[in-house]
């Protein structure tokens, strides 16, 4: 697995301003109006296979790292994480936050905002946000996935940079099925029958004998690790899906 380059230099986890606020209000009005509208369209368009969400801890910060195959599978990720009694923060790039409506949006909702330009700034937002008792999502391949077979790409290393920072769970979570909804780079939605969307929630991945190592080190250990955890589940949601 090739490892691409994500930040460097992180410092310790301080809790800021926009944290603070986004915890106290941790399910505010934006979440309950995307409740609202997604909800009886979510509802219409799938089939929701969700599997291990006892694995996802019902307090305390964890990040959870997804392989992405849809502009929508935030939404059905988003859907299972808010039905187990907890709220998911985004990892989201600058320009979803400039946008007037969606980044009032991913504000008022507590998501991380991440300057790819400046990696650093969004990782330490991400690590106070995780510090501080949230569950933190990732999408460590850092795009919907360019394979033509929909399966995992190589992975960044931010995600389990957060977790070796804060000593967080790192919890990987496969999915499969949003795309034949809302097929990728393709600027449509399929309609009609409801289509199954399977969630799977691994269990976390071991880093605890990785934190002495040399911090280089202990992130390509961690990444290797990941991947060869998440791949695998990816590939059996996608074997599944095609019998």
């Amino acid at each position: 697995m090739r490892i691409l380059p994500f930040v460097s230099g992180v410092s310790e986890p301080r809790r800021s301003a926009d944290v603070r606020r986004a915890r106290a209000d941790a399910r505010g009005p934006a979440w309950w109006l995307a409740l609202l509208v997604c909800k009886p369209l979510l509802l219409l368009a799938r089939r929701a296979d969700w599997r291990g969400t006892e694995r996802l801890p019902r307090s305390g910060g964890a990040v959870l790292a997804v392989n992405h195959v849809s502009q929508a599978d935030p939404l059905f990720l988003a859907e299972m994480i808010l039905a187990q009694g907890r709220t998911p923060r985004f990892m989201a790039k600058t320009s979803l936050f400039r946008s007037r409506a969606v980044g009032w949006w991913f504000r008022s909702a507590g998501h991380v905002e991440i300057d790819r330009t400046d990696g650093r700034a969004g990782l330490q937002a991400a690590i106070e946000a995780v510090a501080g008792g949230d569950l933190v999502v990732v999408y460590p391949e850092g795009s919907i996935t360019k394979r033509s077979d929909g399966r995992l790409m190589s992975l960044r290393s931010g995600a389990v940079r957060i977790a070796l920072e804060t000593s967080a769970p790192l919890i990987p979570v496969a999915q499969w099925g949003a795309q034949t909804i809302v097929p990728a780079y393709e600027g449509k939605v399929v309609l009609g029958h409801r289509r199954t969307v399977t969630l799977l929630v691994g269990e976390p991945v071991p880093l605890e004998d990785l934190r002495e190592l040399p911090p280089a080190t202990a992130v390509r250990a961690a990444a290797q690790r990941l991947h060869d955890t998440l791949a695998p589940m990816v590939d059996r949601l996608a074997d599944e899906h095609a019998q």
